[in-house]
């Protein structure tokens, strides 16, 4: 068609041309979206092939397609698409629920069967969005390195708005079915008693008044689960068009927000009869109503109930009879206060025991043998008579600890049902965690983890129940888990021990080490949640793991951590040997005869110890040179680089000081001798001869006589300074050969 409309030179033919580059465009976008949109179908599938209590295992699966559609596809990783997607699949989980439930038929069928489907139900969905908010948080986990991480930043409201209303319903349908399971029983109590005939008959009333309350909904038409059906803070418009007028104008713009998608609103036919729709709120805010009043009177009857029962026995009898009841929030409130009554009871009942056997005993002790049932013999007659009366202590004793509202049952019933969810959020966080103000490490084993560790392992020998499996999972590893903290842990302290001890001048050359060594290839060590540990240990290898190479990277982690705080501790003890060794110059190299203080300065011997302390010092020039070559080996440093020449001159000033003290320790021996207000003896010795027709000094005091006593004195200093010439300069690009400074022409420039 082009060649045609180019050879007659149509004037239509730049339209055609964007017509046609319209549909190319089209066509490249239509094939990329179906070619990552195949992959879920399958996916999707599993979901729709299998009854949906068996859903659970497939949601991860799905949510990971997901994420790799947003991240590999060119055309549907916009956020209106991917929501919409997402919008589809709660959707999807909501139709395969509804089936699973079968909603005309759930508050006419069995209470305790529909109630535990409503219970699956709730737990599949919520799980769904869980694993979510997980995806969404590791999304930055499908990019490969260097790729630009785009994340999910819709809200999930977006996502959820319908779900999350199906979910609000479904709890009100649960709420619904556990309070008639529970006034179900009200059918089969009974009371004993002065007021046991009044009370029964109360209690009978109640109980045709639920069951008159319930009947309602079984009577009703309608569908408990019709979204449609909602009250006013979460109902939807059913509209035609978001642009009809006779919608509210906030209505209108959300409408507009999301789109004609057809299974968010549900659309009427007849936009008359558009309306809330809240039947069923109502008829189960009036059934609640209802419930709250019979509960209040139910509470009224136990309280009179209990004051009237004559003995423990008929005590626990009431409270088995009413057994859960007690547990419904307005009744245990007035209930309450009977416990510790009940308390009261047993500790009477306790007291008239031990009367019992006192007076017992002082029978045998005036008859001779015990009292016995007739006919017995002494014997098991009096073993008889005893195993009556702990019968009489033990039976209301065990009907104690058969009471479920005293504390410990409903204590571990709630913790059955959080130990989950707060096991999963530490097993997510990160191993380790990072102080951004000290740059410090500390390893990241949530107190959480710890604390479910140390609950399984005191309630494993209890009775009260099976142990929840995300619990028993993580105990069933706690040998793992003490190894990988104790682990962490370790290395923990080595990289903390190497920021808390490392100088100024010493961190630029280990600056890039300290980050290597807690960078791996798709993130920091302190990105990797605990929770990979459990997988490497119980999966071995396993397709998660492989990808991030947990324990291989921790262990190299650790190792190097554990290299790099040993060669900093011995590029640290080889700054200390320097440092010990330019001390051991701070001596006197000239001292008195014997170093006793009433002799002169010993001349005879200057040579002998200058040539010692010049050859200690060109040995320990030696020294301190092979240590600051092996730091440079030890600290990784390029020895051109400007951050070694800084740290060279930080050591070249040790050495520097070094020199400084052997100098002035020699200088102030001198000077301190030759003070002549110490009052010691004098240090040098100078003769006065008599040579005819002269008196003559032996050395000579005459300045510039050469072998003169202000020669001698000047070759010593000259001695002294010369030291500093003898190590060369550790500090090269100073300019300077070694720590002398010659042609100054004064012994205060002997350095630099």
């Amino acid at each position: 068609m082009m060649e045609l409309l180019e050879r007659v030179e149509s004037s239509y033919i730049p339209a055609f041309k964007t017509m046609l580059m319209d549909v190319e465009a089209a066509l490249t976008e239509a094939q990329d979206v179906r070619l990552h949109l195949m992959p879920l179908k399958c996916r999707l599938e599993d979901i729709e092939r299998v009854e949906f209590s068996e859903v659970k295992p497939f949601l991860l699966p799905l949510l990971h397609v997901v994420c790799l559609i947003w991240v590999t596809s060119k055309h549907y990783n916009m956020p209106v698409r991917i929501v919409v997607l997402l919008q589809e699949i709660c959707n999807l989980l909501i139709e395969q629920a509804l089936v699973y439930l079968s909603p005309e038929d759930l508050l006419k069928g069995d209470m305790e069967e529909s109630l535990g489907k409503v219970r699956m139900v709730l737990g599949i969905l919520n799980t769904f969005k869980e694993a979510f908010e997980e995806r969404r948080e590791k999304l930055h986990t499908y990019y490969e390195p260097g790729q630009e991480v785009r994340e999910w930043d819709f809200n999930s409201t977006m996502v959820f708005v319908r779900l999350d209303t199906f979910l609000k319903r479904l709890e009100m349908v649960e709420d619904l079915l556990a309070t008639a399971l529970d006034l179900m029983k009200l059918e089969k109590i009974e009371f004993s008693g002065i007021k046991g005939k009044t009370l029964g008959q109360q209690v009978l009333d109640m109980y045709e008044e639920f069951q008159e309350a319930y009947k309602l909904f079984s009577e009703r038409t309608y569908d408990c689960l019709d979204l449609t059906n909602m009250a006013e803070d979460s109902a939807l418009w059913a509209v035609e068009s978001p642009q009809d007028q006779r919608v509210p104008p906030r209505e209108r713009a959300n409408i507009s927000a999301m789109g004609q998608h057809r299974n968010v609103l549900r659309l009427h036919e007849d936009f008359a009869t558009l309306r809330w729709l809240k039947d069923f709120e109502q008829d189960a805010f009036g059934f609640q109503q209802k419930v709250e009043d019979i509960d209040r009177r139910l509470g009224t009857v136990f309280i009179q109930a209990f004051d009237d029962a004559s003995d423990l026995e008929h005590a626990f009898k009431l409270l088995d009879m009413f057994g859960s009841l007690l547990e419904r929030p307005v009744i245990a409130a007035d209930a309450a206060d009977k416990y510790s009554v009940l308390i009261s009871m047993f500790s009477r009942a306790l007291d008239h025991a031990r009367l019992i056997y006192s007076r017992h005993i002082q029978t045998e002790l005036k008859l001779g043998s015990p009292p016995v049932h007739k006919n017995m013999p002494p014997v098991a007659g009096a073993l008889c008579w005893a195993r009556e009366l702990r019968a009489r202590i033990q039976v209301p004793f065990d009907q104690f600890r058969r009471i479920p509202h005293l504390y410990q049952e409903k204590l571990y019933a709630d913790w059955s049902q959080t130990v989950s969810e707060k096991s999963q959020y530490s097993l997510t966080q990160p191993l380790i965690r990072r102080d951004p103000e000290t740059k410090l490490v500390t390893v990241n084993f949530d107190p959480q983890l710890v604390l479910v560790l140390r609950e399984v392992s005191y309630l494993s020998g209890s009775r009260l129940g099976a142990i929840p499996p995300p619990a028993a999972e993580i105990y069933s590893s706690k040998e793992s888990y003490r190894q990988l903290a104790a682990n962490l842990e370790l290395m923990v302290n080595r990289y903390n021990k190497v920021l808390k001890t490392v100088l100024e001048v010493e961190y630029p050359l280990i600056q890039e080490q300290l980050r290597l060594n807690l960078g791996m290839g798709k993130g920091e060590l302190s990105d990797v949640p605990m929770v990979l540990m459990l997988l490497a240990e119980s999966r071995g290898c396993s397709c998660t793991v492989d990808c991030w190479g947990v324990w291989d990277h921790i262990s190299m982690v650790m190792d190097d951590v554990h290299d790099l705080e040993q060669r900093i501790q011995k590029a640290k003890n080889n700054v200390e040997e320097i440092q010990t060794i330019v001390g051991s110059w701070a001596s006197p190299i000239f001292v008195r005869r014997d170093c006793r203080t009433e002799s002169l300065l010993s001349l005879e011997d200057c040579q002998d110890r200058l040539e010692q302390r010049y050859s200690l010092v060109r040995e320990s020039g030696q020294r301190i040179h092979l240590l600051v070559k092996e730091n440079q080996s030890l600290l990784l440093a390029d020895p051109a680089s400007d951050i070694w020449k800084a740290y060279v001159d930080y050591v070249d000033e040790i050495v520097l000081d070094g020199f400084f003290t052997a100098i002035e320790c020699s200088l102030k021996y001198l000077l301190e001798n030759t003070d002549p207000k110490a009052g010691l003896a004098p240090l040098f010795e100078v003769q006065l001869d008599l040579v005819i027709p002269d008196l003559i000094f032996q050395p000579s005091l005459d300045p510039g006589t050469k072998d003169g006593f202000y020669d001698m004195v000047e070759g010593l200093l000259n001695d002294i300074y010369r030291i500093s010439s003898l190590v060369p300069r550790l500090a090269e690009h100073s300019g300077f050969l070694h720590y002398q400074v010659r042609g100054c022409g004064a012994p205060s420039c002997w350095w630099q």
